[in-house]
């Protein structure tokens, strides 16, 4: 099991209203599971400026390799998807030629 399927289960039940402290964040409890990650968030859309057709970025990298993610749609207030748990990317073999890669992806 990676990091981010511990975090994502702990932090949907936190935004689901489960928690048991109100003065603690999500983070926190992470922190304290002795989850090491940095924190990255950012905005998607088009043009440089945050508008109604951009979305909210939140993301979580975890020491393993692992990550959640959420996406929140822009506006006065932000609603956000539950956490998703994303394993750790494998790369290619490099044995792999360009044309097997390509069909992969296609």
């Amino acid at each position: 099991m990676f990091d981010a399927e511990i975090a994502a289960t702990l932090l949907n039940r936190w935004d689901r209203g489960f928690s048991t402290s109100c003065n603690q964040s999500p983070l926190d409890i992470l922190h304290e599971g002795n989850l090491s990650f940095a924190r990255e968030v950012g905005n998607m859309g088009a043009g440089r400026a945050v508008n109604l057709n951009s979305f909210h970025i939140e993301c979580l990298a975890f020491v393993d390799g692992s990550r959640v993610l959420r996406i929140g749609e822009a506006g006065m207030v932000t609603v956000w998807t539950d956490w998703a748990a994303i394993e750790p990317l494998q790369p290619l073999p490099q044995h792999v030629s360009r044309e097997a890669r390509c069909a992969r992806a296609g």
